[in-house]
């Protein structure tokens, strides 16, 4: 009676951190069936969907611990939330990955197939955790990994999913890095003997993002979320503390952050992921543009475009260019101080001011102050730029009208001097 009074007080704590102090929603991914659904009952139809047999919780030489173990992890655990089953079964695979935990690795890949990860999404969820756990240990569980393939009859090897030639790796790596994280490593490694920082730095570029983000299959979003849990997982809250703002810039919501976190929670123990949360209350404590900055659509993804633009910028597509419409309408939000490239469009554009204090500059023409509820109509063929204020994030609506003969063609970037003149 005493640990179930103490598991029942540990799980409202944990509820209560996240809720009370962060603010968190969660919706149920589980949706019961009726009011009278027991942990039991979700757990059931849980297992069973993973793992393809009847869940009988009598058997075994232990059948206590697994008891409790299922009911925890797939009646409790998996209601906590916004992620689908096989996202957390994802999430799973990478816990046990890191842990070496390899014959637990093995039932969870094979529950992750069942609940509709692919081969190829599965095998870029182990390479992603070698930037972060080195080779050794990846190898160990691409062993394990191909192993389950053979039982199921997948051929190896799966087919390449690299994206970047050997010249190319610092520049697509960078172009993925420097949206999320500037260049905090390189200033870091600085004053190291001999510059052997930023060879460091380099290496960090060049193979985390240069050989591993740009692969195909994942998204920068999904293995941002995955680096989050494998963070959570090690119990390394410093670097855990760059990965939630970059997972958060990647296009990331706070709630799903949390709800990964607990999903690691019966794989790390409480320490670990209770930790993790704190950090993640730290850090979107600190987030300008998802707590403090109010505009009328969400932020969106990290720019697609940002080689295009100085500093962090997200883009929501709000409505596709189509045959009737002939635009293309999309929300962006700058960060404090980003702007776009100087750039022309041959069909001209219209921005709309939604929230924030923005900048806009035709070329040989004086910078102008953008509020919001400002609208500006840009003729083709204009060069200019426009983006955020120094000290202040900045939101507008942008419409490109003409479509499809309404081309981008983007320029040079603004410089400092000219964007602070």
């Amino acid at each position: 009676m005493e640990f179930n009074g103490m598991k029942k007080k540990i799980i409202a704590a944990i509820l209560s951190l996240i809720i009370l102090q962060t603010g968190f929603a969660f919706a149920k991914t589980i949706k019961k069936e009726g009011s009278n659904m027991t942990r039991a009952d979700i757990c059931k139809k849980n297992y069973e969907t993973l793992f393809n047999s009847q869940w009988n919780p009598d058997t075994g030489s232990d059948p206590e611990m697994m008891e409790i173990l299922q009911k925890y992890i797939f009646g409790e655990v998996f209601t906590v939330g916004n992620l689908d089953i096989k996202t957390r079964e994802m999430i799973t695979v990478t816990s046990l990955a890191v842990q070496q935990t390899l014959p637990q690795l093995n039932a969870h890949i094979n529950a992750a197939l069942n609940a509709g990860a692919s081969p190829l999404e599965l095998r870029e969820t182990i390479y992603l955790c070698a930037p972060f756990i080195g080779f050794p240990k990846t190898l160990n569980a691409l062993g394990v990994l191909n192993e389950v393939f053979g039982s199921r009859n997948i051929a190896t090897p799966l087919a390449k999913a690299g994206t970047v030639n050997e010249n190319e790796r610092f520049i697509k790596g960078s172009e993925i890095q420097t949206p999320l994280y500037g260049d905090e490593i390189a200033r870091e490694m600085q004053g190291l003997p001999d510059n052997l920082g930023s060879e460091a730095a380099r290496f960090l570029t060049e193979f985390c993002f240069g050989d591993i983000y740009t692969r195909g299959v994942l998204d920068t979003k999904t293995r941002e979320l995955l680096a989050v849990c494998i963070l959570t997982t090690t119990g390394n809250t410093e670097t855990l503390k760059s990965h939630i703002s970059g997972a958060i810039k990647a296009g990331n919501q706070p709630e799903t952050l949390a709800a990964a976190i607990i999903q690691c929670m019966p794989y790390t123990g409480f320490p670990n992921a209770l930790s993790a949360l704190k950090v993640l209350k730290n850090e979107t404590g600190k987030n300008t543009v998802t707590v403090d900055f109010k505009q009328p659509f969400k932020l969106g993804e990290i720019n697609p475009y940002s080689k295009y633009f100085t500093g962090t910028t997200y883009l929501n597509r709000l409505c596709a260019q189509d045959d009737i419409w002939n635009s293309s309408i999309a929300n962006v939000t700058f960060e404090k101080g980003a702007r776009t490239n100087w750039h022309k469009h041959t069909g001209g554009q219209i921005l709309l001011v939604t929230a924030g204090e923005g900048r806009y500059q035709e070329r040989g023409k004086e910078i102008q102050i953008l509020k919001p509820g400002d609208v500006v109509k840009i003729a083709p063929n204009v060069e200019h730029w426009h983006g955020a204020a120094p000290e202040s994030t900045f939101a507008h609506i942008s419409i490109e009208p003409n479509l499809p003969n309404n081309q981008s063609i983007w320029l040079e970037p603004v410089s400092d001097r000219e964007y602070k003149k």
